[in-house]
């Protein structure tokens, strides 16, 4: 059963961001009145209790962040005073009377508007990643690990090379959140170019790893969704233009050859995934995930080939096993192969080639429909194909596989995955958070818009 619940969060102007820690007990939020308000869940009365009100910083508190629980209760903020500040909480403040919130470091390494910061993930230790609008991207690490007193710039990205200004819009970023992809990865998009990016993190300083896409409008934000086990990620991004759009990304070859279906539902008509055929079968003919070449044959000719190839097996097992002589039996095969191409070589070469003939007519028809798939596949949204026909798709690499267009056209401030990376939320200047899900058919569709005065859902 839904319920909906309304949170007077009491700020004095806009809400500009919220953010739940790791648990969803605990919830933070920040405006245009320079504060944060920290909330706890109540499980007895089922309400949000405000914990307290921090007047953070000199400006506008645009973005929040926070740790993994391992290193404590600890929130990362920025602001259009062009800083960022690390929050952690201390209990033992409050039964004295003090504020159970203090600022445990100012960081101040930015010359621009710090729009966006986001932990890292905890597998990748406790890093800081602040995006600001001078088009670069800077990794922050404490010095001590315990106090967080102390931060240094550990990497930096310039997103927008030759820099940027806060006229070029904003920058956003997002990690990767699965433990087991290597190396480590963010995503960033917006500012000069409005262009989206995966760039990779590693003891030397961050690379370029794939160009996402680009577009005509600000990229306002990025979400890198939970694997849960797929053999690809996937990314959403909100643009000013009103558009989320999501994305595929592979960045290992061999995750693309993957026999597992790309999408959690079994698709209407496919009867090979129903039946088990897809699984047995990887290479039956069907497109690869993320676009990848069609094959050049029916099946019928695979497995036509596949018994040529038993049965001239089964030959040479049987000349094997004939002769104990067998050096002398090849010496004598050689002489009398020798003499018959003397004296009939004009006779077996023109046999060679009728036998080359006949086998191009036979594979005549199987070509033509080759090439019929691939005009079709061409045709789909997304498809890319390699250079050559016999080299390997590149990687990494990306295909956009939904473009969900929010009526009337609002900018879209956030997007968020849920947990499995199934349902994708969405806001805008509207006043309406979306929620939409994949159906069975691999399509996306709003399934539920939420507002302040009343909801609708679809389930």
């Amino acid at each position: 059963m839904e319920q909906e619940m309304s949170i007077p969060v009491n700020h004095d102007d806009f809400i500009h961001d919220l953010a739940y820690n790791f648990y969803g007990t605990r919830l933070a939020t920040c405006g245009s009145d320079k504060c944060i308000k920290i909330w706890d869940w109540n499980k007895q009365t089922g309400l949000w209790i405000l914990n307290e009100s921090i007047p953070a910083h000199e400006s506008s508190v645009v973005k929040l962040s926070w740790a993994h629980p391992e290193f404590g209760q600890v929130l990362a903020s920025c602001s259009l005073d062009r800083t960022v500040k690390v929050w952690m909480e201390h209990e033992s403040s409050a039964k004295t009377g003090g504020s159970r919130w203090t600022c445990v470091s100012k960081i101040v390494d930015s010359s621009a508007v710090v729009h966006s910061v986001a932990f890292a993930p905890e597998y990748t230790n406790l890093i800081i990643a602040a995006a600001s609008s001078d088009g670069k991207v800077r990794l922050h690490s404490p010095i001590e690990a315990i106090r967080l007193r102390n931060w240094s710039i550990s990497g930096q990205i310039d997103f927008v090379p030759g820099g940027a200004s806060d006229s070029d819009g904003p920058l956003c970023l997002s990690w990767c959140k699965s433990r087991f992809s290597s190396p480590h990865m963010l995503v960033v998009g917006g500012s000069k170019g409005n262009s989206v990016k995966v760039f990779q993190t590693g003891p030397m300083q961050p690379t370029k790893l794939h160009d996402i896409d680009f577009y005509d409008s600000y990229v306002l934000d990025v979400d890198w969704a939970p694997t849960m086990g797929r053999s690809f990620h996937l990314i959403a991004t909100a643009c000013s233009d009103g558009h989320v759009r999501i994305y595929k990304f592979w960045v290992d070859p061999a995750m693309s050859n993957t026999s597992i279906p790309d999408s959690l539902f079994v698709r209407e008509h496919d009867d090979s995934v129903r039946n088990g055929s897809r699984l047995a079968n990887p290479n039956n003919g069907s497109r690869r995930a993320g676009g990848g070449d069609y094959s050049t044959g029916d099946d019928s000719e695979e497995e036509d080939g596949d018994e040529e190839e038993e049965e001239e097996e089964d030959d040479d097992d049987e000349t094997d096993s004939d002769g104990t002589d067998s050096d002398e039996d090849e010496d004598d095969d050689d002489d009398i192969e020798e003499s018959e191409q003397d004296e009939d070589g004009i006779d077996t070469a023109s046999d060679d080639d009728n036998i080359t003939h006949s086998n191009t007519d036979s594979t005549g028809d199987a070509n033509t429909s080759s090439i019929r798939r691939r005009k079709r596949a061409q045709r789909k949204p997304g498809f890319k194909t390699s250079t050559s026909s016999e080299s390997q798709p590149a990687f990494p690499r990306s295909e956009l596989v939904a473009d969900l267009v929010v009526e009337p056209y609002v900018p879209i401030r956030r997007v968020r995955w849920n947990s499995t990376g199934t349902l994708l939320a969405s806001s805008g200047d509207d006043g309406v958070a979306r929620m939409w899900r994949m159906t069975v058919n691999g399509t996306w569709r709003e399934i539920a818009a939420i507002t302040a005065e009343k909801s609708s859902t679809e389930m």
